[in-house]
């Protein structure tokens, strides 16, 4: 699901040139990263060193306006003062979320202090940790804060998984609420057994390992990466409707949805809702 297929939720359209260690005078094919300029960060060590983190509003819709003029073409990422990636921007990202490259777990460590300790210490900011990797933030989580309980455990449930199995197509995509013509969307094939497969002629093939809460309302079930083993995990609300499957994911897999009912048009993470057919 990067606009999504979930085998692909994490990746940001990036294709990595060659690094330099250098400052870079900005222009219009820089984008800089300044403390400040992030809310939160996500360093994840499986399969490799990744971190990821969020932008203030302000820089998300820089960012936004930054990748959609440069489509096509190569551009530079520079944080902190220094070259992070030559990416080239394959078409407009218009999401809160970034990777940036870090070298290892403390180049990772020591960019989330370079971004988020211009107004707090290091020590000051929060941290937890889940299956996405360690997390730094100015704020609590919500759970921290009361608004929402741990997630449920899963339960499995034989009766209720079989009415997942089956190969499905894509038959209607919405993101929050809004009708989407998004091909890695509406062309993706899903597989449903113990393992949830799918594969887009745009993003390519992803596996996971699929675990129900059966007893949860609505229904769910919590996806865990096989292959590639550095995609996403999280959760997707599931109903079964006449022979049609109907599914719910926010973006990137960043939480579990309440429930299949659309959000404001402009609410973060998207919250998407597939309608599946039975493939013939």
């Amino acid at each position: 699901m990067k606009r999504t297929n979930p085998g692909t939720l994490l990746n940001v359209l990036f294709v990595f040139a060659a690094l330099s260690v250098g400052a870079q005078v900005s222009d219009d094919s820089t984008f800089s990263l300044s403390p400040g300029d992030v809310t939160e960060a996500t360093i994840g060590i499986a399969e490799g060193v990744r971190l990821q983190v969020t932008l203030t509003p302000d820089k998300y819709a820089e960012f936004t306006e930054f990748t959609g003029r440069n489509v096509n073409k190569q551009v530079r990422i520079v944080v902190g003062g220094k070259l992070r990636s030559e990416p080239f921007i394959r078409e407009r990202i218009a999401r809160s979320t970034m990777d940036i490259f870090v070298k290892s777990p403390e180049d990772a460590v020591a960019t989330v202090k370079t971004l988020m300790t211009a107004t707090v210490g290091f020590d000051e900011l929060y941290k937890w940790t889940d299956s996405s990797g360690n997390h730094y933030a100015e704020k609590p989580p919500a759970r921290a804060a009361g608004a929402r309980p741990d997630l449920k455990p899963a339960v499995e449930d034989k009766k209720v998984l079989q009415i997942l199995q089956g190969s499905w197509r894509v038959a209607k995509a919405t993101m929050n609420g809004r009708a989407s013509g998004d091909a890695s969307l509406l062309e993706g094939h899903w597989v449903k057994g113990n393992e949830l497969n799918v594969q887009s002629p745009q993003k390519g093939k992803a596996r996971f390992a699929l675990k129900l809460d059966a007893s949860a309302a609505p229904k769910a079930f919590q996806l865990t990466p096989l292959e590639p083993a550095t995609e996403a995990s999280g959760w997707m609300l599931f109903s079964r409707e006449g022979p049609c499957l109907k599914i719910a994911f926010y973006d990137n897999l960043q939480g579990r949805p309440e429930n299949f009912e659309p959000r404001g048009p402009h609410a973060e993470p998207e919250l998407i809702v597939l309608t599946l057919s039975p493939e013939k």
